[in-house]
């Protein structure tokens, strides 16, 4: 079994600290005895910094991520981390029918995405990917194992 709450809440907590900071921040320089021209730089700096860094966390695309090998199935659940980004998901495929998967390294191959197949009555079906980025190396290893272990 792998999940990664712990992960997902600690990057949630920088998020949130990241937002408050900038706030507070935003909030203190003007009370600084700064002329106009050097107020609009430091503001922008700092929303500057805050726009790179959710875009990055955007990019990445970090998902909560839960996976269990039982007897019988696969079962795959995760969500998006992004606001506004949706109800969970859950895939649960039959090790019968489990095909194969792919790994997809993309975004200056910072972000890792699992792509599944499954073998199906009409075909081979293929599921959109799921993002690896917040698992940890542990993590991501013991998942290619246990996948490996059931792949036709």
């Amino acid at each position: 079994m792998i999940d990664t709450k712990e992960e997902a809440t600690a990057l949630r907590n920088v998020k949130n600290f990241v937002a408050i900071t900038c706030s507070v921040l935003a909030v203190a320089t003007a009370f600084l005895p700064f002329g106009a021209t050097i107020m609009f730089i430091i503001w922008g700096v700092l929303f500057a910094g805050f726009l790179m860094f959710f875009w990055f966390q955007y990019k990445m695309n970090y998902s909560y991520f839960y996976f269990s090998n039982n007897s019988k199935n696969l079962i795959f659940r995760f969500y998006s981390m992004r606001i506004y980004s949706g109800k969970p998901k859950t895939i649960e495929i039959s090790k019968d029918t489990f095909l194969k998967y792919d790994l997809v390294t993309t975004f200056f191959n910072k972000k890792e995405s699992l792509v599944l197949y499954q073998k199906t009555a009409r075909g081979i079906a293929k599921y959109p990917p799921i993002s690896l980025t917040l698992l940890t190396t542990k993590q991501k290893t013991e998942l290619k194992r246990a996948l490996f272990s059931v792949e036709n």
